[in-house]
């Protein structure tokens, strides 16, 4: 059989092609560190590689969850600290104010401090985290959980969810509280109630009106649950009613900005002008918040009458003041303890989620990394074989007929 002069330099280049390209793939294992470049390398090896290195991938974003959710819920951990701080400065100014020799001065004096932590309170509980969004406002993180209505009382403005972060496959755990199951729904020491402005009022600027105070609480109780309305029947008069039948209970009062308005055991002033038609309700209910109960005591600190009815009144509301902070620092305290419980859980996955990184990442170099010393003796062998095919291929190349002539 002839072989053609071409196709001795086919087979030459060809020959010293794969050498070349073999050379080039071990100098590429080499630089990459890795074994297995492409699937044809080792197609059972790549399969495995790539499930490991996705194993990876989702190990990496559950310890970032991690992360996230450790901040978040040191966050609520810190600022449930302050506000227990708070609660407890409150309390010993209420304990204070049952001094019978203090006189009205000196309760104000009390209640200006008050006023000051009401305020210090609101911001704890308005605390953003690193994302700039509300911890405790629920699901409406660019909500603030806590604003402040035209009558100057603080309402809640978010909602009841709690958000969730996963931190494993089959485990979820919660990183947020709201604000209503938090410092919302609390049980009332004594039957209460709250104030709010009607939505269709047509004055302008609206009127207002205050948190109130039980002045009668047993009046009041006897009263309960049903609710009031003030309705404004001119500029200059109103009545009030039992919102639930419409029956007039006083008709045709005299409106007296910011002067006291009682009805069934109740106290609060409306401030403003309002128009014919504006309403005021006063709602009955058996939870008060922490900001609320703080906002009513506030109020009973400026309105103390020195009357024996009225140091009645001031001692009734002192001690439902005292059980309601208590009801206030328990929830917070019970908060806290789930922080805690939550923490030492992201701990404890963060450590397992470490381990089953490390075992992963030694499993896929085991299949995936370069044996350096064999791949560098190979390269080596290949140089060898390189140098030789160019060797045999020049030889080959340089013979010629005229060789043979002698």
């Amino acid at each position: 059989m002839r072989i053609s002069t071409i196709q001795i330099f086919e087979r030459g280049i060809s020959s010293i092609q794969d050498v070349t390209a073999q050379q080039q793939k071990t100098q590429e294992q080499l630089a990459t560190g890795k074994r297995v470049l492409t699937p044809a390398d080792d197609p059972v090896a790549s399969t495995r590689i790539l499930e490991l290195n996705q194993e990876i991938a989702i190990n990496t974003q559950f310890q970032r969850n991690v992360e996230l959710a450790e901040g978040r819920l040191s966050l609520q951990d810190d600022r449930l600290g302050g506000i227990s701080d708070v609660i407890e400065r409150i309390r010993t100014l209420a304990v204070s104010s049952g001094n019978g020799g203090l006189s009205k001065d000196d309760l104000g004096s009390i209640a200006s401090e008050i006023e000051q932590r009401l305020d210090q309170l609101a911001g704890l509980l308005n605390a953003r985290d690193a994302s700039g969004e509300y911890v405790f406002s629920g699901f409406q993180g660019g909500t603030q959980p806590f604003e402040k209505n035209e009558s100057g009382s603080y309402r809640y403005q978010g909602d009841e969810g709690v958000r969730f972060v996963q931190i494993e496959s089959s485990v979820r755990i919660q990183t947020t509280l709201n604000g209503q199951e938090l410092f919302e729904d609390m049980p009332a020491y004594t039957n209460t109630f709250y104030t709010q402005a009607g939505e269709a009022n047509q004055a302008n600027p609206p009127a207002t009106i205050s948190v109130g105070q039980v002045i009668d609480q047993e009046l009041y109780d006897a009263f309960y649950p049903e609710d009031l309305v003030v309705e404004f029947t001119s500029p200059t008069t109103f009545n009030i009613k039992e919102k639930s039948s419409g029956f007039v209970l006083q008709s045709n009062v005299a409106y007296q900005p910011n002067g006291p308005i009682q009805a069934q055991g109740v106290q609060f002033e409306i401030s403003g002008a309002p128009v014919t038609g504006d309403t005021f309700s006063i709602e009955s209910s058996e939870k008060q918040g922490l900001l609320r109960t703080t906002e009513k005591f506030i109020y009973g600190l400026r309105n103390f009458s020195a009357t024996p009815e009225g140091r009645g009144s001031f001692d009734e509301l002192l001690e439902s003041t005292l059980a309601n902070l208590d009801f206030a620092f328990t929830s917070v305290l019970d908060a806290r303890g789930q922080l805690g419980a939550r923490l030492n859980t992201l701990e404890t996955g963060l450590e397992q989620l470490k381990d089953s990184e490390i075992i992963t990442q030694e499993a896929l170099g085991k299949l995936e990394s370069v044996d350096y010393a064999e791949a560098i003796s190979l390269l080596s062998l290949q140089q060898f074989s390189l140098d030789a095919a160019y060797s045999s291929f020049n030889r080959i190349t340089s013979l010629s007929l005229f060789d043979r002539i002698g």
